[in-house]
This record gives structure tokens, C-alpha cells and sequence, in this order.
């Protein structure tokens, strides 16, 4: 059995998970925030697993010996919806409790840091922090800052200190904004929690995640780290399947960027699976990337799991294409 390094696991811890859910929650005082928290509520439903999220690493292990997974790139809560004024004190405690837990199983388990994001400057200075003292290979972000994306300039700090520091950013999707979730996915033709699911889970965050990449390089961000490495989910989170027509359609308007945009996809971009176990997706991304620019990810606890230990084998790859995607890749950006 090949085997597997995962790069998109959650994890979080009782207090963590607290402050994720209070900063997620939304003020139902008139008809229109209910009818959205329904929606919300309904599409999400099927991912309520918290209790998943902080059960004891023993049981943990357990579910990766079951699986053949070798180690577990932990990431915690985001913090992108927290007070600016709790951000830091709290990103500090999350990345030093999860040090705490690469210490104790080295061989198993390491992580991304969470980031006080709502401040530029101060999240570089904790990725440093967390990097060199936690040991953490990184960072994850989720979605929008306040209603930001990250090619706003306050943000290139971040950026600018991952490429020193030769690890990678993941840009993991967040909440769809309120406005989009309503105009665009929901509908009196279907059920609220249908439009909830199709707004985030099933579509939405997708597409806002891959949103994010796109700004990143038409904003330069790649030309002035060229080093710099994203990554991301869900084989690429939508926009990696329309890299060529932004070639057609977007540089003809003259954008300013060194490369044409599908260059920056094929060079700053690493993409993983998130538990979406489709051997046509795999084929593809194989293709286009090249497996030196695929890792593998089960988004665990909330995709099934049924597939884990043996899509790698089931795929029409070399061994060594299966060993790169399973352990390899991850072994090599994140210096395992």
C-alpha cells in the first residue's frame, strides 16, 4: 500500500472550537438573517462533527493506522473572523498547543499555524514565531479577512514572510458572504438547506477559494515572491480547470504580470484531493500538474472515508507517481 502523508486534516481544541463558534455566529433579528441561518444551518448539517474534531489523539492514531496514514498536517480553527484585539494572544495559544502535539508524536503528526490575519504585519511576525518555535511547515487561512481577499495590500506581509521562510501558505474556504449566498444560491424553486449546501459545501466556497488564487496573480503576488507556494484544495478549488481560457481571455487585456496566468498555476500552485476521491479529477490533475505538484488530503473528519487507503493503489499510475502524491510531495514543500 502506498503510503500517505495528509496535508488538510482539522483539528481544534475545546476552547478553539468555542471561539470558532462564536465568531461564526450570525445576529437572527429580523426575517432575512433567519431565513440565511437556516440556510446556512441546513447546507452544513451533514458536517456537524465537532465532537470528531476534538476527540483524544489515541483515537485519532487509531483512525490513521486503520487507513495507512503514515502522518497528519494538523490545522486548527481560523481566526479570520476574530477581534483584532483577541487575534494574536489567541493564534499564539492555538500554534503552541499544536507544537505541543508534534512534540509529543513527531513521527505522526505536524501542522499549519492559524494567523491573526486581520493584521498583516503581525501575522508574518506569528508564522515566524510558530515556524521557528512551534516547528509548524506553515499556515492556513480560511477565506476572506473581514470581507477582504488577500491580494488586498495589507495581506502581502503574510506572503512576503512564507516566501523567506520557504514554507507554504493553504487557502482553505471560509463562509460564502452573506450577499452572494443569498443572490446567488438561494431560491423559493428548492429548499433553503439545498441553496445553503449548493452556496458553500457543494459550490460556493469553491469557487470563492479559487477566487483568491486568481487575485493573488493578477495582483503580482507571484512576480514578487516567485518563490512563494499556494496550496489548496478540492484538486484546486474550481479555477484550476479554466487556467487556460484566463490565458485566452484575461492577457489580452494586458494584465502587467511577468507569465501568462496558467504559469503561475503550474508553478506556485499544489493541489490535493480533500477527500474528493475521483479517479477522473486524480487523472487530471496528473496531467495538468504533474504529481510533483499534487499532495494528498482527506479533509478529515468531514469527508467519507471509505476511499482513503486505497485510491492511490486503484489509480493508472506508476508506483512512483503514487509514492510523490501520497508522501512525496508533502515530504518536499514542507520539509518533513
Amino acid at each position: 500500500m502506498t503510503e500517505l502523508i495528509t496535508v488538510e486534516e482539522h483539528y481544534a481544541t475545546a476552547a478553539s472550537l468555542k471561539a470558532a463558534t462564536a465568531q461564526h455566529a450570525q445576529p437572527a433579528d429580523t426575517a432575512a438573517a433567519k431565513r440565511l441561518g437556516q440556510a446556512i444551518g441546513g447546507g452544513l448539517a451533514q458536517y456537524a462533527v465537532d465532537d470528531k474534531l476534538i476527540e483524544p489523539l489515541e483515537d485519532r492514531l487509531a483512525f490513521m493506522d486503520a487507513h495507512n496514514i503514515k502522518m497528519q498536517v494538523l490545522s486548527d480553527e481560523g481566526l479570520e473572523g476574530t477581534a483584532p484585539d483577541k487575534a494574536v494572544a489567541q493564534a499564539q495559544e492555538m500554534n503552541d498547543h499544536l507544537g505541543a502535539v508534534i512534540q509529543q508524536y513527531p513521527t505522526r503528526f505536524s501542522g499549519f499555524a492559524a494567523l491573526p490575519v486581520q493584521n498583516g504585519e503581525a501575522a508574518a511576525a506569528e508564522l515566524e514565531r510558530a515556524v521557528k518555535e512551534d516547528g509548524l511547515k506553515g499556515a492556513m487561512i480560511h477565506g476572506r479577512v473581514q470581507s477582504q481577499f488577500l491580494d488586498a495590500p495589507q495581506f502581502t506581509p503574510i506572503f512576503e514572510k512564507a516566501a523567506e521562510l520557504d514554507v507554504p501558505i493553504y487557502i482553505h474556504p471560509g463562509m460564502t458572504a452573506p450577499a452572494v449566498l443569498n443572490t446567488y444560491y438561494l431560491s423559493d424553486q428548492y429548499p433553503l438547506a439545498s441553496g445553503g449546501a449548493l452556496g458553500l459545501p457543494g459550490f460556493g466556497w469553491h469557487a470563492e477559494t479559487g477566487l483568491q488564487f486568481v487575485r493573488l496573480v493578477l495582483a503580482g503576488r507571484f512576480d514578487q515572491f516567485p518563490d512563494l507556494k499556494i496550496m489548496m484544495g478540492h484538486w484546486g478549488e474550481l479555477v484550476s480547470f479554466y487556467m487556460h481560457r484566463m490565458d485566452e481571455t484575461i492577457m489580452p487585456t494586458k494584465p502587467g504580470l511577468k507569465h501568462d496566468i496558467s504559469y503561475y498555476f503550474h508553478h506556485n500552485l499544489y493541489v490535493s484531493p480533500s477527500g474528493l476521491f475521483d479517479q477522473n479529477q486524480l487523472q487530471w490533475a496528473v496531467n495538468e500538474f504533474g504529481a510533483d505538484h499534487i499532495l494528498f488530503s482527506t479533509d478529515y473528519p468531514y469527508e467519507p472515508t471509505d476511499k482513503i487507503a486505497t485510491f492511490l493503489d486503484d489509480a493508472d499510475l506508476t508506483q512512483a507517481q503514487r509514492d510523490q502524491i501520497g508522501s512525496g510531495t508533502a515530504e518536499s514543500i514542507l520539509h518533513l
